[in-house]
């Protein structure tokens, strides 16, 4: 009876299992959620057997559910191997999903990924910004294949982490804050001031904010803004200061209409990695991204 079914539905079948819910699923594949509800009802008229239950507002398999998703991931890994198998092993081909910091995709791929895109037409490259901790869940699913964090250092043990670069990270603010006319600043100065900050979970705001918290500092305000220009346009406007990687503000910093403050607190700068899981299959498509990094920003 196996055999009747389609790879798609197995992994339809996978992403539910894996992010926990029918919306979410839907999102990563990039189809709408009734698609994905009649990949799961066709499944399971095809097995004459229920697949999930619901306790609440809780989603679980059922016996037979557990019992299909270890076929699932032998099947829909067999039809994979099958198709790089008989693909041109030589030439980069199919999805390649690669998980980035906007601040290092705008400010240091933008070329590189128009590159790569044009020698390989016959990648479906795919970018997702977010935050390291997202990546790496992803990772560990094997839902993303390749992703850039920003971070101090990298201990995990599942997964491979290439170091590409220091990142220096500065406190900025515009040239008329009170704080840019100060020789140097220190944590105790941000008290009462108003903070701008990427969303929760980027490392160098977990930095300064693990600094304030030691130091009983206390903000006046802190707003979360997940779009870069955005936070640049709050800070030159004078709303407050933010923490961002020097590249990022690079033009602005020029300019004159943002300052980075002379700042005495704990060291910011972040460390910018490739990172896959250790049990990733390197594709050639993998590969070839791999290679382009190594030529174009490590030379």
């Amino acid at each position: 009876m196996l055999i009747l079914l389609e790879v798609r539905q197995l992994k339809t079948f996978m992403s539910i299992v894996k992010l926990g819910n029918f919306s979410q699923a839907a999102q990563h594949l990039g189809y709408t959620q009734s698609t994905v509800t009649t990949h799961i009802q066709l499944l399971e008229k095809e097995l004459s057997t229920v697949l999930f239950e619901r306790f609440g507002h809780q989603l679980m398999l059922t016996a037979d559910g557990e019992r299909l998703y270890d076929y699932a991931e032998r099947i829909t890994k067999l039809a994979e191997d099958a198709k790089n198998e008989l693909d041109h092993f030589d030439v980069p081909r199919g999805p390649l999903l690669i998980g980035m910091p906007e601040s290092l995709c705008v400010y240091y791929l933008t070329d590189l990924l128009k590159e790569y895109a044009s020698l390989y037409p016959d990648v479906e490259l795919k970018l997702k910004f977010g935050i390291s901790s997202d990546f790496r869940f992803l990772l560990r699913k094997n839902m993303m294949d390749l992703a850039f964090f920003l971070e101090k250092n990298l201990h995990d043990a599942d997964l491979v982490g290439k170091f590409l670069w220091p990142e220096p990270v500065a406190l900025i603010t515009a040239p008329g804050h009170v704080l840019a006319k100060r020789g140097w600043v220190d944590v105790k100065d941000l008290k009462g001031q108003t903070l701008i900050f990427t969303e929760s979970g980027s490392s160098y705001r977990a930095v300064l904010e693990a600094a304030l918290a030691k130091a009983a500092v206390h903000p006046r305000t802190v707003l979360e803004i997940c779009q870069l220009q955005t936070i640049k346009q709050f800070v030159m406007s004078g709303i407050g200061l933010t923490v961002l990687p020097l590249a990022v503000v690079k033009e602005e910093l020029a300019a004159g209409s943002l300052v980075a403050l002379s700042w005495q607190g704990p060291d910011l700068t972040m460390n910018a990695y490739l990172v896959y899981h250790k049990e990733k299959w390197l594709s050639q498509a993998i590969r070839a991204f791999m290679k382009l990094i190594q030529e174009r920003l490590l030379k």
